[in-house]
This record gives C-alpha cells, sequence and structure tokens, in this order.
C-alpha cells in the first residue's frame, strides 16, 4: 500500500510539468486535452494552439505542426508580436499546406519541422 501511494503521488507531481517549454511557452495538458499556451505562471496558460505533434523553435518564431479539431496543418508562431494579453489571430499564422509552409521556412527562416 506504501508503494501505491508513492507511485500515484509521482504521477500527480509529474503529470503537472509541461511536455515541453520555451520561454514563456509550454505543453500542457488539461481535462484530457492538449494544447501549446503561453504560461502565466502557478499553472495558469493563454491557449495559442490545441493537439501540437511536432515543435520546433528559433529565435523568432515557433513552427508546429498541430491538429486542432483533428484537421491537421502546419502553423507558426511570431515571438516578437505574442505577448500575455496579445490575441493569438496577431500572431498566430495557419493551418498551410505542406509546400506552402515549406515555402515560408525558406524565405522567413522558420524552424524547419521534420514531418514526412
Amino acid at each position: 500500500m506504501k508503494y501505491f501511494v508513492i507511485l500515484v503521488s509521482c504521477i500527480i507531481i509529474f503529470s503537472l510539468w509541461p511536455s515541453w517549454s520555451d520561454g514563456p511557452y509550454e505543453v500542457y495538458w488539461i481535462d484530457g486535452e492538449q494544447g501549446l499556451g503561453y504560461s502565466l505562471g502557478d499553472g495558469a496558460y493563454i491557449r495559442r494552439i490545441e493537439n501540437p505533434r511536432e515543435i520546433q523553435v528559433n529565435e523568432k518564431y515557433i513552427s508546429l505542426y498541430a491538429c486542432p479539431e483533428d484537421s491537421c496543418g502546419f502553423y507558426y508562431i511570431d515571438k516578437s508580436k505574442d505577448h500575455q494579453y496579445a490575441d493569438a489571430a496577431e500572431f498566430v499564422f495557419g493551418p498551410y499546406t505542406k509546400s506552402k509552409f515549406m515555402e515560408l521556412q525558406q524565405t522567413m527562416l522558420l524552424p524547419m519541422l521534420n514531418i514526412d
């Protein structure tokens, strides 16, 4: 019984940590749904996009492949325009097809995604 309590405690503690983070951005789980959000601290987030599958980052942009509402596509976030009070429509761009996103990667120097 003692080991069961320790195991459950560890699961709860580790489930509170984000699965990916870069600066204020974190991938988190709430009520069984995964999201990429802007962290406000103390476990509070402002959601930027649902169901991210692949994320790459550089100094200026976040490139991601995500499947919000079961419709997958390529997106990018302009980090220089984002802040905790910003509307996501101002700096989250997409969805794009793979070919269009590959063009954007070259012209805008977006981080490369490894999606086949």
